[in-house]
């Protein structure tokens, strides 16, 4: 390691550590721009795979500058379709301005220039124009019918023609009733019809010729500004689309830029105006650091944090929405650059994990309203990055035929790295980083070196270092607190011990209630002596983040029979497949050595005693061939010490779990009944590497108080625990297993 009297006087460590396999998956994955090659970066918690992960995109983000600002706005042709415009990024806000600013103006000058005197002449000649033509149509007509003796009258059905009385005649009556009469009053009927309609026709020439001069006039005042934003975004045809068509619904709306704002709101739809709208829909310039792509982490993935959604009002019990109502999701914001998403999240929300599939498949994303609006899909570019572990990995690859089609790499991170002084300088540049970091005191040399050894311990295997951070950075922690405790300027080994002891204790309630249950002889555990058929096998116990080892009595009882080797937890239910498979294998080493010659016939029964919560696992099965053999024998095993390692049919000790646990958890029975210096526990060679003992477990095993059985063979430990050897064992058991046959036989003749 390197020099030092404490951390502050080393560089702190700004890079992963004992990762060099997951950074390179992971380079090649960010360098990889095909839609096809999301990553999946699996680890153990606390590995630091998400720390990692954003750092590496920040990197790679800061090389792209494609993402875009997206707006949605009203679709004039289709107006239940709303369009989306794609703007460089830091645009959105200012063509949301610019439209804006352009309604503004507008609504100012449109209704300046129609209030105006010039206007209101040019209307008013053109309302005369019309009262004239339709004064000589009305006067012509009027004097036709008095040349024909008849009198032009305005009635509620129309224009009415009555004869008009002569004084000095007298034969008006008879003259009313001719034929004549009512032939001059048929035609000039007919003639005020032709004129009504030319009235008619006059009139829709007026109003056509104001629409006209509106239009002009509104033309004259909106070109100009409308062509100023066309240019000023000729790169964009979309936006020119969008202005052409705004212009055309201004022009045919113009009368209501104009019209009184309390005449507005009684007369037409109050919402007109949201047309002419800008929804900012993704804006990358409200991040300072616009330039770097979008690194987009979500912690909550249901579908409409994800994909967007849109907002509702609610009418007289109606819902109602429209385009500036919608809002995007995760999804939209990462585009262009990198989705982070934690996968037992997503996996929570099965619809959220359909629909990002399709999305990347198709590489198109919209909104979904669930209403009548159905807008315009936006084109995807990004890199989905899933962080989970590899159990979930497994589970997708091999039942989801989709997810190998969009997740190609595969970031693996380690739990462990090996102990080499380049790895353990890593671990205390670590530490200088957390204490600058987190305005920690700094730590000893010696500090250092207690933090390396309980990272060795968190593996259990002393030529490895844990890389689970997490764990290391708790420590960390709780030493500076306990230094401040003790009121020095820096964390030193007694700390780290003290931590560790203290968190030990927090912990620890479970492994005290069944310390003090062999204290008290409720559970039944001999230290010292032999027993037949009796031997202590050793266990793990998991509580959450804490585990412990504790020894487990395992008796077997053996008769003549036929029933073979009983496994009591399985009969029970009690008993887990592989523990089932263990107890199996107990019999074809029994066969193969000591039954070659007769038949095996026995009834064995084996039992874990005061077990009452299940057994699994094949750690037991070399402690349970040795009672075994021992109860067919009748050969006493000694009590002062326990086994562990699983075995195969040939007699072979394999390498078990939790040996740590296992070791320690037999040598605090045996310190809470007496320590002998006698007692010890027999565990596989291949094991003998991951034994990170306590620091008074191993002082204790240095002064011959406690003792290690290293083993590669069932052979070996049955002499250690018998003073026998293997061959007399045999010979006794083969003998006594000859003897159960046959009695099997007899009872069968």
């Amino acid at each position: 390691m390197l020099t030092y009297k404490n951390t502050s006087e080393i560089e702190p460590l700004e890079s992963i550590l004992g990762q060099k396999r997951a950074i390179d998956a992971m380079e090649i994955g960010l360098k990889i721009d095909n839609p096809a090659y999301n990553i999946y970066l699996a680890g153990e918690s606390g590995t630091g795979k998400t720390t990692y992960a954003i750092k590496a995109l920040k990197k790679y983000a800061s090389q792209k500058s494609a993402h875009k600002d997206w707006c949605y706005v009203y679709n004039f042709e289709h107006p239940r379709e709303p369009s989306v415009i794609g703007l460089e990024k830091g645009l959105g806000k200012v063509f949301k301005k610019d439209i804006e600013k352009l309604i503004e103006t507008l609504l100012d000058e449109l209704k300046d220039t129609f209030e105006s005197e010039d206007f209101e002449i040019g209307k008013n000649q053109l309302i005369d124009d019309y009262e004239i033509q339709k004064d000589a149509l009305l006067k012509k007509i009027k004097k036709y019918g008095e040349e024909k003796g008849f009198k032009l009258k305005n009635s509620k059905v129309g224009m009415v023609f009555i004869p008009i009385k002569s004084e000095d005649k007298d034969d008006d009556d008879s003259y009313e009733d001719s034929e004549e009469f009512y032939k001059v009053k048929r035609e000039l009927e007919n003639m005020a019809i032709q004129v009504v309609y030319k009235i008619r026709d006059v009139e829709d020439a007026a109003k056509e010729a104001l629409l006209e001069l509106e239009e002009e006039v509104a033309k004259f005042v909106i070109d100009p500004y409308i062509q100023s934003l066309t240019e000023k975004y000729e790169e964009y045809d979309k936006v020119k689309i969008y202005l052409n068509n705004m212009k055309k619904n201004i022009l045919e709306y113009v009368y209501l830029f104009y019209m009184d704002e309390d005449e507005l709101k009684d007369k037409y739809d109050k919402d007109h105006f949201l047309k002419y709208k800008v929804n900012l829909f993704v804006d990358n310039d409200s991040d300072k650091n616009n330039s770097t792509a979008p690194i987009i982490v979500e912690m909550n993935p249901n579908p409409s944090n994800l994909f967007g959604k849109a907002e509702y009002d609610y009418y007289n019990g109606n819902v109602k929405t429209d385009f500036t109502k919608l809002i995007p999701g995760a999804v939209h914001k990462a585009n262009g650059g990198y989705l982070v998403l934690y996968v037992d999240q997503l996996l929570r929300y099965g619809l959220s994990w359909d629909i990002l599939k399709r999305t990347i498949q198709s590489r198109k994303i919209s909104v979904d309203t669930q209403t009548s609006i159905k807008p315009e899909s936006i084109p995807i570019d990004m890199k989905v990055i899933l962080i989970g572990n590899n159990y979930t990995y497994n589970l997708l690859y091999n039942y989801d035929p989709d997810f190998n089609k969009y997740f190609k790499i595969f970031v693996d991170f380690d739990d462990e790295m090996d102990k080499n002084e380049c790895n353990e300088e890593g671990i205390a540049r670590f530490i200088a980083l957390q204490c600058n970091r987190n305005n920690l005191k700094h730590f000893t040399y010696n500090a250092v070196k207690e933090v390396i050894k309980l990272s060795t311990k968190i593996t259990g295997d002393n030529y490895k270092l844990s890389t689970q951070f997490n764990k290391i950075l708790e420590i960390v922690v709780e030493g500076d607190a306990y230094a401040t405790i003790r009121g020095v300027e820096y964390v030193d080994k007694e700390d780290i011990k003290k931590a560790i002891d203290e968190r030990r204790k927090r912990l620890s309630r479970i492994e005290s209630k069944i310390d003090e249950s062999l204290e008290k002889g409720f559970t039944l555990m001999e230290t010292q002596g032999r027993r037949v058929g009796v031997i202590n096998g050793l266990s793990v116990l998991n509580m959450g983040e804490y585990s412990f080892g504790r020894p487990s009595r395992i008796t077997v009882t053996t008769s003549p029979g036929s029933k073979g080797i009983v496994n009591i937890e399985r009969e029970v239910n009690m008993s887990g497949p592989i523990h089932n498979k263990g107890v199996l294998i107990l019999g074809g080493y029994i066969s193969e050595n000591f039954a070659q010659e007769f038949p095996l016939s026995i009834n064995a029964y084996i039992c874990f005693e005061q077990n009452y919560g299940g057994v699994d696992g094949d750690s037991a099965t070399g402690a349970e061939v040795y009672a075994l053999i021992s109860s067919i024998s009748k050969i006493p095993l000694k009590q002062n010490i326990a086994a562990t390692g699983s075995m195969n049919q040939k007699g072979e000790i394999q390498v078990v779990g939790g040996i740590v646990e296992k070791v320690e958890g037999f040598y605090s029975t045996c310190k809470r009944k007496g320590l002998t210096g006698n007692q010890g526990v027999i565990i596989p060679r291949n094991n003998s590497r991951n034994l990170v003992l306590s620091d008074e477990v191993n002082e204790a095993i240095e002064n011959g108080e406690f003792k290690i059985y290293e083993i590669d063979r069932i052979e070996e430990a049955l002499e250690i625990l018998t003073d026998m050897k293997f061959e007399q064992i045999k010979k006794i058991t083969t003998e006594k297993l000859r003897e159960f046959s046959n009695i099997q036989n007899k009872i069968k003749e």
